[in-house]
């Protein structure tokens, strides 16, 4: 005789199931790639309309997937996730769904994916995984992507809804560099007079890198939720363009913390194009200063990023 296969349903009534079941809705997002980003889940009973828990949260610096990941972490650790349970995870991740169900090699975040793992294991969950298509009228899918996109927006924003500074005191410390650019659009005359050191105020590069770098140290006095950090370099290079009177600004700044040093990189290169303006600006009012940008990063949880 054939030996009966029990399921689930053998040994519990629906109401039982119901309760064992729950649905969850996860999303993380990075604006940009890498860059600030967020999560969000919502829990939900099996009926996919009563709400049992939801939960976003943010990221200063990190990338897309690292923030799917840690919304389906974050949803299967709550605590209304009891042990034992059947969850059916939702999510538009291609990523996360075909690493659970098609055995995808888990080639980066491997720390994320070995935490998922361990939760799974210690709360003993049957998992179900569903890939659902983003933007596609999915209302459960739609309330946690607008909720990671918001939180991926506010990082300085609390949960209260307050203006904070970001905690960076759990972050490792790193060597982390930055480098951004600038551009100093002229007229030939403002040019010739930089290029041959006659500016009636001075040395007009040897200002623009002094002021750059005491910018980049400055940093925290300027932009208020920027943290004070001990940098171990600042250097400027400046690149002139004779053909099109344009002088490139590349500023170089280093250190080794818990925070990223962008913001530096940024404003050494801003206020030194700014310097160049106020020493030229009696021979050219319509000096331009544009493209600024930052060219590359290093260091830290979110990794590398070249412009």
């Amino acid at each position: 005789m054939d030996e009966k296969q029990f399921t689930i349903d053998d040994f519990v009534n629906d109401e039982e199931i119901n309760e064992l079941r729950y649905i969850i809705y996860t999303d993380g997002s990075c604006i940009p790639n890498p860059g600030p980003g967020g999560w969000a889940y919502e829990i939900r009973k099996a009926d996919n309309q009563t709400k049992v828990s939801d939960r976003s949260g943010s990221d200063p610096s990190t990338t897309n997937n690292k923030m799917e990941l840690t919304a389906v972490i974050k949803a299967l650790n709550d605590d209304k996730v009891e042990k034992k349970s059947i969850v059916n995870i939702k999510s538009d991740s291609q990523l996360i769904i075909n690493t659970m169900t098609k055995n995808w090699k888990k080639k980066e975040n491997k720390e994320l994916w070995n935490e998922l793992d361990e939760i799974i294991f210690n709360k003993q969950l049957k998992m179900e995984w569903e890939w659902v298509k983003a933007h596609a009228g999915n209302e459960g899918n739609e309330i946690v992507d607008k909720q990671a996109n918001q939180k991926a927006r506010m990082t300085h924003i609390s949960d209260d809804n307050e203006l904070n500074m970001v905690d960076v005191s759990d972050k490792n410390e790193t060597t982390r560099i930055a480098k951004a650019t600038a551009e100093v659009l002229m007229i030939k005359d403002a040019f010739v007079l930089l290029k041959n050191n006659n500016s009636d105020k001075g040395n007009v590069i040897d200002t623009a890198k002094i002021a750059g770098i005491q910018a980049a140290k400055k940093t925290h006095d300027l932009i208020p939720l920027c943290h004070q950090i001990n940098l171990t370099k600042v250097d400027l290079d400046f690149e002139l363009n004779d053909n099109e009177y344009i002088i490139k600004i590349v500023s170089t700044v280093k250190c080794k913390g818990s925070t990223g040093v962008e913001m530096e990189a940024l404003t050494a290169v801003s206020i030194a194009a700014l310097t160049i303006y106020d020493m030229l600006k009696a021979v050219d009012k319509k000096i331009l200063i544009n493209n600024i940008h930052l060219l590359s990063k290093s260091g830290g949880k979110s990794g590398d990023f070249k412009y």
